[in-house]
């Protein structure tokens, strides 16, 4: 759920108001750590498919959405979205204080088509913070995704790697390289016979056993 969000896409015109302390009846205002409501208008009352909203958050603990939609009869009424989303593990500590949220489409508890208005309603229990809401608020219509990045100018003019030759067609036929093959390794066996016979001579051991004979006589 947390994460930045990407460039590159666009967002739908709204207008978000200051955050104001919500007042107990009478006008009372609330002590603070508190609520703080945030309402979010489209241009010209014109009413908006909601599919992402994405924020930064600063040091609100729980958030709650309701929204309002455009009914086919009667006036406009608010419903729900989200209930009392925790944004901080816990209120009094920094994890969570300023990480940036994406909340979508599936987590809502309601529809988020014909949305006139929202309302963030943002809670704060602890007494360590003394400021608290939501930044660089945006929300996102259906099919908003973030385009692919360019590729750049210098990358593009690189050659393609060489390709290696094809040898296709260019080989020689396996079977007449085993024949020449066998053919060497006969006329090999051949020259090395010959050579054997060449070195040892067909008399040599019998001219040293007559000589041996005739030593003893």
């Amino acid at each position: 759920m947390s994460g930045a969000p990407g460039p590159g896409r666009a967002p739908l015109p709204c207008t978000a108001r200051p955050a104001a302390p919500l007042q107990l009846p009478g006008g009372v205002e609330a002590a603070r750590p508190g609520v703080t409501v945030i309402d979010v208008r489209f241009p010209r009352g014109s009413a908006a498919d909601v599919h992402e909203i994405v924020f930064k958050n600063f040091y609100t603990a729980f958030l709650s959405v309701r929204a309002q939609r455009a009914g086919p009869t009667g006036p406009r009424k608010w419903v729900t979205c989200l209930r009392d989303l925790r944004l901080m593990p816990c209120p009094h500590t920094e994890p969570g204080a300023q990480d940036y949220f994406s909340l979508r489409r599936s987590q809502m508890l309601c529809d988020m088509e014909q949305v006139t208005a929202l309302r963030f309603i943002l809670r704060q229990p602890s007494p360590a913070w003394l400021h608290f809401g939501i930044e660089e608020l945006q929300l996102f219509p259906p099919g908003s995704k973030t385009p692919p990045q360019d590729v750049p100018s210098w990358l593009s003019q690189l050659s393609p790697p060489e390709q290696p030759p094809s040898l296709h067609g260019e080989l020689p036929d396996p079977e007449k390289v085993a024949a020449g093959l066998q053919q060497m390794w006969a006329l090999t066996e051949v020259v090395r016979a010959r050579q054997a016979a060449a070195r040892i001579g067909r008399f040599d051991v019998d001219g040293c056993y007559d000589v041996n004979l005739l030593s003893y006589s």
